[in-house]
């Protein structure tokens, strides 16, 4: 649950609020929710991964992000209830989440006010976050870029380790990234020459997360 949310909820009201928020499973490849739904709740990760995907003007379906635990889906419908959802939000393996309505919001922050305050912090750690994705896809080199996101989707479960397996296909790392698929493609494979990662179909594995972890920086 994203601590900050509840950080001036005090007991046992936070334990109440918490169970007001319908626990819901997803299993690996299940739609969360669908862009154009009525955006009126927000999704608590408490397990698992989540992939974002939008819709571009010329119909192909972009992923732009990845959720994991302790983070939230589902922002501006808590700011304008009147909000359709803007991606499609896909579990990339088995989630749970609590699903928190706009009722049970709206008394929280009537409650405790500072819970505004908390919504304005996830928001804006969100926008900071896919604005330096943006700023990357600018400066840094794209097998960087590629590390950095598989990094940071693998860092989301439990301590990535050898044999890790993210289940991204190489058009997922190619949106999140930034690149072009030939491009992606071409710096995947120079990621497994190093013994970094190992593709498979349809995902990939690390195979040395050192070695992966050392690819982030910034050639000197």
């Amino acid at each position: 649950m994203p601590a900050v949310l509840f950080a001036s909820v005090p007991e046992p009201d936070r334990t109440r609020f918490i169970k007001a928020c319908e626990p819901r499973r997803f299993s690996a490849g299940d739609v969360v929710f669908n862009e154009g739904d009525q955006g009126d709740s927000l999704y608590l990760v408490a397990r698992g991964r989540a992939i974002v995907r939008s819709t571009t003007s010329e119909g192909d379906s972009l992923a732009f992000d990845v959720v994991g635990p302790g983070e939230v889906l589902g922002l501006l419908g808590m700011v304008r209830p009147e909000h359709r959802r803007t991606a499609t939000v896909v579990a990339l393996d088995d989630c749970t989440m609590r699903v928190m309505t706009l009722p049970v919001f709206d008394e929280l922050r009537r409650r405790y006010p500072s819970c505004e305050r908390a919504l304005a912090i996830l928001m804006a750690d969100h926008v900071e976050r896919l604005s330096q994705q943006l700023l990357e896809a600018h400066y840094v080199p794209v097998v960087q870029r590629i590390a950095r996101r598989v990094m940071r989707v693998a860092a989301m479960a439990d301590e990535v380790a050898p044999g890790t397996v993210l289940p991204l296909t190489q058009q997922d790392v190619a949106d999140l990234a930034g690149a072009a698929r030939p491009t992606t493609n071409q710096a995947l494979k120079k990621l497994e020459a190093t013994g970094s990662i190992r593709l498979q179909r349809g995902q990939l594995e690390i195979v040395d997360p050192v070695l992966l972890a050392s690819q982030t920086e910034l050639p000197r």
